[in-house]
């Protein structure tokens, strides 16, 4: 039956070596000689977390059991207290990160296909009901998976669970069955760990209500294995409509698409969008997920914390997740960084759009325009055009406020211009003076009057 598994579930090729993330314990022990016995080109991997006294003798065990076999052997340690300190985790995470980027650039290094772990049915049930008292929805109740990739630690090599038929009673008399020497890690005993808390006291209390609550927790997680694989393929379907674009470190949905979707399709979408932006999030909670559906059906917001230095906002017609630090698109947006003169022909900016400039007597002249055409009273211009970014002080009169001006800051909030679009929005000025603000006015003292003699044409349009 583990054969089948290995070759199914685990879609494991007999030809290609396997990295077995092995502790010394029934389980991992149990997962070492079923590899082997089975044909696998294994190659050995511990960890030493060097947590307790005797994590060296285990590392040696290990090291040994390997020699029996005559398998490669690879091994790390590291000071998991001190990580542990340092990042704010607990002593939990941080092992099992460690751990993890261990056995992963091991396996990268040695060209294996996978790295195999030694999880069983019991850990299976410890895991969904970690979740469960978390508050996890659909993603955290189905528990893990024969085979998944973990792309925080590396997105192209999977890891696979071959024993999560099992429970840890069957490993145990498996050993005994091989004559394995299993070593029993004392620190499984210590309630300060909460995963120990759940094994040694609440799981023997939800078995007075139900004898067997640990197989049908283990069945109610594989039914919801099913359960989630449609909805990502829902979400993936989706995702190919309703995403308009992505970049590094942010992606762009499509509002009216992304309101029309059902709400739980649409947490899905952002689910997989923080996933994509930040691996490391094992399970985006439902807080998180419920800020971002207040915010797609309250668009006015500016903007809103999502999770894990992620925020979303809204700009241009589109609802953007990103990350504080990314480098968000200016390509939608004329910019500018350095003064330019303007004469007549065609000026190219410096991010892919091109002013225009023509001259026209007053009969060529159109009322007909749009935000990104201007006519302008050219006498009045007198061919001293140039092109700039925005200046501290700056002021402008716009079409129709005969008297005064307003602060162009001011201006550009009101029309509600993005706000990392301002610095670099381009301004045709006649010397100091701002003309024409591209995209939404010109200014008033240089429109087009009935004494008008020539007129200026002046057109931005993205290459």
């Amino acid at each position: 039956m583990l054969e089948d598994v290995l070759r199914a579930a685990c879609q494991l090729d007999p030809a290609r070596p396997v990295l077995a993330g092995i502790s010394g314990g029934p389980d991992s022990l149990c997962l070492l000689d079923v590899l082997h016995a089975a044909g696998y080109r294994v190659i050995v991997a511990h960890f030493n977390h060097q947590l307790r006294p005797e994590a060296d003798r285990e590392a040696a065990a290990v090291a040994g059991q390997a020699r029996t076999l005559n398998l490669p052997f690879v091994t790390e340690a590291g000071d998991v207290r001190q990580f542990a300190r340092a990042g704010g985790l607990s002593i939990e995470e941080a092992a099992r990160t460690l751990r993890y980027r261990f056995l992963f650039a091991a396996a990268r290094r040695e060209g294996a296909q996978a790295v195999a772990v030694g999880h069983t049915a019991d850990d299976q049930v410890e895991t969904v009901l970690m979740h469960f008292l978390r508050g996890a929805g659909l993603a955290g109740l189905k528990g893990m998976e024969y085979r998944a990739l973990l792309p925080v630690f590396d997105d192209e090599i999977p890891l696979v669970r071959p024993l999560l038929s099992l429970w840890r009673a069957d490993t145990e008399q498996y050993c005994r069955a091989r004559g394995l020497e299993p070593h029993f890690d004392a620190s499984n005993a210590d309630e300060t760990y909460f995963r120990n808390r759940l094994r040694h006291t609440l799981i023997p209390e939800l078995e007075k209500y139900n004898p067997r609550f640990k197989q049908a927790l283990a069945r109610m997680s594989r039914a919801l294995q099913g359960d989630y694989a449609v909805v990502q393929a829902d979400v993936a379907a989706m995702w190919e409509d309703v995403v308009t674009a992505t970049g590094d470190g942010w992606v762009a949905f499509d509002p009216p698409l992304l309101t029309a979707c059902e709400p739980g399709l649409r947490s899905g979408l952002f689910r997989r969008a923080g996933e994509t932006l930040r691996p490391e999030s094992r399970d985006i909670g439902f807080e998180a997920l419920e800020r971002a559906a207040a915010f797609v059906e309250n668009p006015g917001a500016r903007q809103v914390d999502f999770v894990n230095g992620l925020y979303l906002f809204a700009e241009s017609g589109k609802v953007y997740l990103a990350a504080y630090e990314a480098d968000l698109p200016f390509a939608q947006w004329p910019q500018v960084r350095n003064r330019s003169s303007v004469s007549n022909g065609q000026l190219e900016l410096e991010n892919g759009w091109a002013l225009t400039i023509e001259t026209h007597d007053t009969v060529h002249w159109s009322r007909v325009t749009d935000n990104w055409t201007a006519w302008l009273d050219a006498d009045l211009t007198a061919g001293r055009l140039t092109v700039r970014a925005r200046r501290e002080g700056d002021r402008f009169q716009p079409l129709g406020m005969e008297q005064g001006s307003v602060k162009l800051s001011d201006f550009f909030i009101n029309v509600k211009l993005p706000r990392r679009a301002r610095d670099g929005w381009p301004l045709v000025c006649a010397g100091d003076e701002i003309v024409w603000i591209p995209g939404y006015r010109i200014a008033h003292r240089f429109r087009v009057m009935e004494k008008t003699r020539r007129i200026l044409k002046l057109t931005l349009r993205k290459l």
